[in-house]
């Protein structure tokens, strides 16, 4: 699978490692790519989810046409990151 999905913080209440609504990181098949930074324990919490998505060639698309929200794992941030397919 080659896709490439963008994780791109929509909300938050407030971000302990200082991040912003339009932050982003991506999941590809080079790997992670988080350009300005971002929160790695988010990312390691959301990596398993995405690449099980990632790599389901039959689900994908339809998965994102439902533009996805996950949240980060730390319930007081309340940071709520959509997914999509970078073209």
């Amino acid at each position: 699978m080659s896709a490439t999905l963008r994780c791109t913080v929509q909300s938050m209440h407030y971000s302990a490692c200082g991040l912003h609504v339009g932050d982003w990181f991506e999941l590809g098949p080079a790997g992670v790519s988080a350009p300005g930074g971002f929160c790695w324990f988010a990312i390691a919490s959301l990596l398993p989810l995405l690449e099980a998505r990632r790599a389901d060639d039959t689900g994908l698309a339809a998965w994102l046409a439902s533009e996805p929200i996950v949240a980060c794992p730390d319930p007081p941030e309340a940071l709520h990151l959509r997914i999509a397919l970078v073209v």
